[in-house]
């Protein structure tokens, strides 16, 4: 009985004070209008929801202006460092956008889900753009836990074998048929006491290079991921890890569904050779190889979709979601058209598939990503602010470790870079100091100590220079207030 209360304790700790959110926001130099929102907020709003635990407050953020820059209830302005997890791509308000959107909506804005021509034309734009030298097709849904839904039973169903594996750290949803392929403490806790109740989901280290999981003392990145590597070919190669049988060359996996980078975690990129070295598996043991794209792709890291840094590599499904209309519900699936055929009609359904609004918006996101050339953008300017952020690792020794390929970057911060004691509540305090200079970042990372940097492709250089100066000064503060020499 005591372990029971003892766990009901636990679990109410986690529930924040709605009044102490309130305090909390006073104490940060919140705004008249937006202390009053907040409070009203608080009055309707579930606190299961995102923003109360991505920040000790949560803005109030009503519109955005300019190239970056997000506004607040009070008219305080933020630079953008999130485009809304990733969705903003091409800027928050693109007049193309709308006006594809109302000349949709004054034709048909969805039909069950029914062909039109609109869903046409982007399906026929999607299997052109997606890696893969194969025939392919495509199937809608709305969010990225739909596409990754969908993927799961395409899997299993085309191949027969239940298991699928996926990697330590991935994010793929947080429905219920997602939640086992997304591996977070927070994430399987908040669906106590049924946690990730899937048998056939089987997890393999991910080589966080500046922590490496597979070898602690590995003296490289690409070392890291040998030994990672290792580790998933013995699985496959040992008749009592399950997934196959050496001998008969049977196997029960379905496929792989990964990250080709891991968004949620804090941005976090692999050695060049792990992607190369998990497709030669897949291939060389018959299993497929999926690749969740919701947040890498569409140009955000320099290249269209994270895989395209890798030739040679074709994945069989690839999931798309996120910045695909640029703000409206939408998703994908683009794969090998004898995988996306091998289930019946109506094998899966949501009312709002491929509803024609979102894939007007959709047309009209790719055209301008293609025409624009933002993928190109991306990566000049995210090599750019890269290079500014390892120029302030030079006078900031609480920035242990930074990544990135275009504008997809991780920050992780230490309390010394000797033991890389992680720096998690200087992290959380930094969060909440860029919001009161006028900067809004994702806290993110194994141990809370990352930030994850996704600001929309259109950001001005003089933009990424001013939050370049920002970031100098809060690192100075934090250093000076957690005593971090």
């Amino acid at each position: 009985m005591t372990k029971i209360l003892e766990t009901i304790e636990k679990k109410l700790k986690m529930i924040p004070d709605p009044q102490e959110i309130l305090n909390k926001a006073v104490m940060w130099g919140f705004g008249p209008r937006s202390l009053e929102l907040l409070r009203r907020a608080l009055e309707v709003e579930s606190l299961g929801a995102m923003p109360f635990s991505m920040y000790d407050a949560p803005p109030i953020v009503e519109e955005a202006v300019d190239d970056a820059i997000i506004v607040d209830a009070d008219g305080k302005r933020y630079i953008d460092m999130m485009a809304g997890f990733a969705v903003s791509n091409v800027g928050h308000h693109r007049k193309e956008v709308l006006e594809a959107i109302i000349e949709q909506f004054n034709r048909l804005v969805q039909y069950s889900e029914m062909l039109s021509e609109v869903r046409i034309k982007l399906g026929e734009k999607l299997v052109q753009i997606t890696p893969g030298s194969f025939k392919k097709k495509v199937f809608y849904g709305l969010t990225g836990s739909d596409a990754n839904e969908v993927a799961i039973k395409l899997a299993r169903y085309y191949t027969g074998r239940p298991i699928i594996i996926t990697q330590w750290g991935d994010y793929h949803g947080r429905t219920i048929g997602t939640v086992p392929f997304t591996t977070s403490f927070s994430t399987w806790s908040q669906n106590y006491p049924l946690m990730g109740a899937d048998m056939n989901v089987v997890r393999i280290p991910f080589p966080y290079c500046y922590r490496c999981p597979c070898n602690p003392k590995a003296e490289t990145c690409e070392e890291c991921a040998e030994d990672c590597l290792y580790i998933v070919e013995y699985m496959f190669t040992h008749t009592y890890y399950g997934l196959r049988d050496p001998f008969s060359k049977s196997t029960n996996v379905a496929g792989f569904l990964i990250e080709p980078y891991q968004s949620a975690a804090g941005y976090m990129i692999p050695p060049d050779n792990w992607l190369p070295g998990l497709y030669k598996l897949a291939r060389e043991y018959d299993v497929l190889f999926m690749v969740d794209e919701i947040q890498t792709g569409w140009a955000r890291t320099g290249k269209m979709w994270a895989v395209d840094h890798y030739p040679g590599v074709e994945p069989d499904l690839v999931m798309v979601a996120k910045s695909i209309a640029n703000g409206l519900p939408f998703s994908a699936v683009i794969g090998r058209a004898e995988i996306m055929d091998s289930w019946g009609p109506g094998a899966h359904s949501s009312t709002f598939a491929g509803y024609m609004l979102g894939c007007a918006a959709a047309l009209k996101t790719i055209e301008i990503i293609e025409r624009e050339n933002l993928a190109y953008q991306a990566k000049v300017k995210g090599e750019k602010f890269l290079k500014g952020l390892q120029d302030l690792m030079e006078r900031h020794p609480i920035l242990g470790y930074v990544e990135g390929k275009g504008l997809y970057i991780g920050v992780e911060f230490v309390k010394d870079r000797q033991s890389k004691k992680p720096a998690t509540e200087e992290t959380k305090w930094m969060t909440m100091r860029l919001m009161q200079k006028g900067m809004l970042v994702k806290r993110a990372g194994y141990l809370g100590n990352r930030f994850a940097l996704s600001p929309p492709l259109v950001i001005s250089e003089e933009t990424l220079n001013r939050a370049l100066e920002i970031f100098d000064e809060v690192f100075s503060e934090a250093e000076e207030k957690f005593n971090i020499k």
